[in-house]
């Protein structure tokens, strides 16, 4: 009994958080880059969601056949809601780049893992180590609506 309290103690540790970003950035290290096809392969039509070491972080729903994308956080605003940004991706110099209709661009390169996904910011060319696993892949589409987002489809037009 006392190994398995030990054992839970570490695992909530500061130096368990290192070694897994230090996992999560070997990872990125010897995984295979992904290119503009690969990461369509993997997100058209499909929502993702990020992980940091255990959280949940948000999701993104990549509309099928288009660049387009949705994305929520899982944290809610000041007021209650759930954000949400609408936005679209290009492949530009090996990284996945988005342009977010409220905040901004950013990049990220990627690669693939054994099975697992992962991304890394870029700023200026440049790996920044904000290393990013994905979670889960699902085909359940996110719908961005007036800064909140919905699981369930929109309502059709009346007529």
């Amino acid at each position: 009994m006392f190994r398995i309290a030990l054992i839970a103690s570490m695992l909530t540790t500061p130096a368990f958080a290192q070694d897994s970003a230090a996992t999560l950035a070997k990872k990125i290290l010897l995984g295979s880059p992904m290119g503009e096809a690969e990461f369509r392969a993997m997100t058209d039509g499909n929502t993702i969601t990020y992980n940091n070491q255990g959280d949940d972080l948000y999701r993104e729903y990549y509309r099928p056949g288009t660049n387009r994308v949705v994305i929520e956080w899982t944290t809610p605003s000041a007021d209650g809601q759930i954000n949400c940004d609408i936005g679209s991706w290009h492949a530009e110099d090996g990284n996945i780049c988005f342009d977010w209709s409220r905040s901004g661009s950013v990049c990220s390169a990627w690669v693939e893992f054994q099975g697992e996904y992962i991304s890394e910011l870029v700023i200026d060319g440049e790996r920044r180590g904000n290393i990013e696993p994905i979670s889960e892949i699902t085909s359940t589409p996110l719908y961005c609506e007036v800064g909140m987002v919905s699981l369930s489809a929109p309502l059709a037009p009346a007529g």
